[in-house]
């Protein structure tokens, strides 16, 4: 009596991608003191669609800053766009 199972199986895979990503950034800063900055973003297409987004930012002089974000998007159903 074996413990170990028997398993096997057969598994054929083809892969073909091609990935082109090109990205530029320039940032130029002068900040004098503290900065916060928070974005969010939430689409939800469709019907029965809810979207929602936070954004929380805090400065405290002197001390530091803090941002925040969150974004949620919700739909129920299909949608199709031709």
């Amino acid at each position: 009596m074996s413990l170990v199972p028997n398993v096997e199986f057969v598994k054929l895979t083809a892969i073909n991608e091609v990935l082109n990503i090109h990205k530029d950034i320039t940032a130029h800063v002068s900040v004098s003191g503290n900065s916060a900055v928070s974005n969010a973003t939430a689409d939800a297409m469709g019907h029965n669609t809810v979207t929602e987004t936070l954004t929380q930012t805090n400065v405290a002089q002197g001390i530091g800053s803090s941002s925040v974000s969150e974004s949620v998007s919700a739909t129920s159903g299909s949608y199709w766009h031709w």
